[in-house]
């Protein structure tokens, strides 16, 4: 493999590709990329066997072949390089030399033949959307997903079919979050892709304006643009029955603006605890009473102005998780609804979109 290669595209494929790569595998091959030219591009593959990342750059290619190289190695060489060309060449014993300008290293890799088989994306079905429009999905509701190992059906992000839309939920057992929208996907059956792959999708996303290709097989999930092509494997079993926790429409519905709500909710979430960051919501005609008490270091109390006519309620919450839901609703003013004692706060933009979050109230 001989190639040359512009500094600044190499170190955006290593800036994407370095984070999947596996460091604390036993399989050392995992903590590899792998390096392929062919066809006047250099292809970058990352794998721990769970996602699998492959980035596509145009380039010089004077020798085709293929290395897998230490991916936190060659990224720390390729930052620190001089900004130009740089020409990156297979030696013998598996050694790949780096050129550029008067900077020249070499770094032991690995045989290609070792590193694990990329999977095929011809025969599945995708879907072309727009990736505005995935990303946007995706946002409204990773944030909810579960981090607890315990319960691995929650790690992640329920893909569905409800009639022409695509739905996605996310929930950890304490709040949940839900979008509808036509993807133009094709779902047979319900699919859970997990929260890591997501967060790497996210990070690849924010900066493509173009469409992006969709598709699900057996055990992946495929997305692939010019630039990139990401493999994420499901996970298996079941997801609950998210439905049994909306509630039906009630009367008690408060409108508040977002931003004043959400630094209320963080001044007084200063004098919560570690272990308990519940705090009392008091809503009142024309106005919302926050508190939060600390055992050993005082009060706090704050007051948002809001719109309510009905009869005074409280709840108890969980002050993060309210700030995350209001942190990811993009409308100037929100609903807040109460429905009865021991009922999920559901909160809604307003005016109203293709997505809500519900919040599950703390014991009294």
């Amino acid at each position: 493999m001989f190639l040359e290669i512009e500094k600044d595209l190499l170190l955006e494929g290593l800036s994407k590709t370095v984070p999947i790569a596996e460091k604390r595998s036993t399989l050392p091959i995992l903590s590899h990329i792998l390096m392929e030219a062919v066809d006047s591009k250099l292809i970058l593959t990352a794998t721990d066997l769970e996602v699998g990342l492959q980035m596509i750059y145009t380039c010089d290619v004077k020798e085709p072949g293929s290395l897998a190289v230490p991916s936190k190695k060659i990224y720390e060489i390729v930052r620190e390089l001089a900004s130009g060309p740089v020409q990156i060449q297979v030696m013998d014993s598996s050694r790949l030399k780096i050129t550029s300008g008067e900077s020249v290293f070499e770094l032991a890799g690995m045989e290609a033949s070792d590193y694990p088989a990329w999977s095929s994306f011809e025969d599945v079905e995708v879907a072309v959307i727009p990736s505005e429009k995935l990303l946007y999905m995706v946002d409204k509701t990773l944030f909810a997903s579960s981090s607890d190992d315990a319960r691995f059906n929650l790690n992640g992000v329920l893909f569905e079919q409800n009639d022409q839309k695509t739905r996605l939920v996310a929930t950890d057992g304490h709040r949940l979050a839900l979008t509808d929208d036509e993807l133009g996907l094709v779902l047979s059956a319900k699919q859970v892709v997990p929260k890591k792959g997501l967060m790497e999708l996210k990070r690849l996303l924010e900066n493509v304006k173009e469409q992006v290709q969709l598709g699900f097989e057996q055990k992946n999930v495929f997305v692939k643009t010019d630039r990139f092509m990401m493999t994420v494997r499901l996970i298996e079993g079941d997801y609950p029955d998210y439905q049994k926790v909306i509630p039906d429409g009630g009367d008690k519905i408060v409108r508040v603006n977002r931003l004043n709500f959400m630094h209320g909710l963080k001044r007084v979430a200063v004098l919560t605890s570690d272990r308990n960051k519940g705090i009392s919501v008091q809503v009142m005609t024309g106005k919302m009473e926050l508190t939060a008490s600390h055992p050993d270091l005082g009060t706090a109390r704050d007051v948002v102005e809001v719109e309510y006519t009905g009869d005074d309620f409280a709840v108890i919450v969980n002050v993060n998780y309210l700030i995350e839901s209001l942190s990811v609703v993009d409308t100037e003013f929100i609903t807040f609804e109460f429905h009865k004692d021991g009922a999920p706060i559901i909160i809604r933009p307003n005016p109203a979109k293709t997505y809500f979050n519900l919040v599950m109230p703390m014991r009294k």
